[in-house]
This record gives C-alpha cells, sequence and structure tokens, in this order.
C-alpha cells in the first residue's frame, strides 16, 4: 500500500536524522520492487525487509518504532493506527478517507497529502528530531487508543440499531 512513498523519502529523512531506519514489515506481490527501489537509492543498508511477522513480533516492532507510517491512498479505518498508538507510537498517515479518522493530526501524529513523499520527508523529520513533540504525541496516541475497545464498539452499534428501530 504505498510503502515506495516511504522508500522515497527516506534519503532525505536520512540526511537529516542520522542513524534513521526503516523497517517494513509483513511481505506482498511488490517486495522484489521495493528492494530494488531501496538498492537504486542506496537504501539498502537504511531498510529492513523483515517478511511475514507473527502478531507478537508487530507489536514488538511497533513498540520499539519512533513513528509508524500508513502511506496507504485509502483504509476503511486505520486500525494499524491505533494498534500504534497503544504501544505509545505515533503515527504519520496519508490524509485519506480511514487514516484521517484515525489519526489525530498534530495530536496523535501526523498526516500528509497522500503520494507526497517530499511532504512525508518533512513530517518524519519534524517527528524524529523534536523529541518533546515526539513524546508528548505518544502520550495523547495511548490515550487515544484506550478510548477503543469492541464493547465500546458493540455498545454503540447497539445504540444505532435501537435508534433505527425506534427503541
Amino acid at each position: 500500500k504505498s510503502v515506495d512513498v516511504i522508500i522515497r523519502a527516506l534519503p532525505e529523512v536520512a540526511g537529516r536524522v542520522p542513524g534513521v531506519r526503516l523497517v517494513v514489515t509483513g511481505s506482498g506481490d511488490a517486495m522484489d520492487e521495493l528492494k530494488r527501489l531501496a538498492l537504486s537509492l542506496n537504501l539498502d543498508r537504511r531498510v529492513l525487509f523483515t517478511g511475514y511477522v507473527s502478531d507478537a513480533d508487530k507489536v514488538d516492532w511497533m513498540r520499539r518504532s519512533h513513528v509508524i507510517v500508513n502511506p496507504s491512498p485509502r483504509e476503511g479505518w486505520g486500525l494499524t493506527n491505533i494498534e500504534a498508538n497503544a504501544c505509545g507510537t505515533p503515527a504519520v498517515a496519508s490524509d485519506v478517507d480511514g487514516l484521517r479518522d484515525s489519526v489525530r493530526d498534530g495530536v496523535t501524529g501526523l498526516l500528509f497529502p497522500y503520494g507526497d513523499h517530499r511532504s512525508l520527508a518533512e513530517r518524519l523529520i519534524w517527528m524524529l528530531t523534536d523529541d518533546a513533540l515526539r513524546k508528548t504525541m505518544a502520550v495523547n496516541a495511548l490515550a487515544w487508543a484506550d478510548t477503543f475497545s469492541w464493547d465500546a464498539a458493540a455498545r454503540e452499534t447497539m445504540e444505532i440499531i435501537d435508534g433505527m428501530l425506534g427503541r
């Protein structure tokens, strides 16, 4: 889902954030193409492609990360952003339907125009070089994620159904 946008942003980020690394978890049809792109941009030592990871490993990566990036063109809901927030990790995501619902721009993370790798780079540099900002967003992210639960979702769904049925 547009991982190439992150890879294209990375050279600019690396120029301002020494030691920055990108970890791409999961697998997909575009993996070989993404690896070639990273290699062509001399990023082979900065980008780690993990392939499939278990749920426990995914959570571990989220906890260890300074930021999660979701560059997708659209999502029904940005669940991975909320999962990262529950780990105390702010999100930087495309400003598209679904993702803008799960990221409170400037509060729990930052939004960037879809596909704009330069804007993504600017936001990542800001997030990765401003410790106070990142720590504040991490605290806010934890609080935001805490407002979501399956019990609350079920309760809200029942309220909607009851309202539609006129109860």
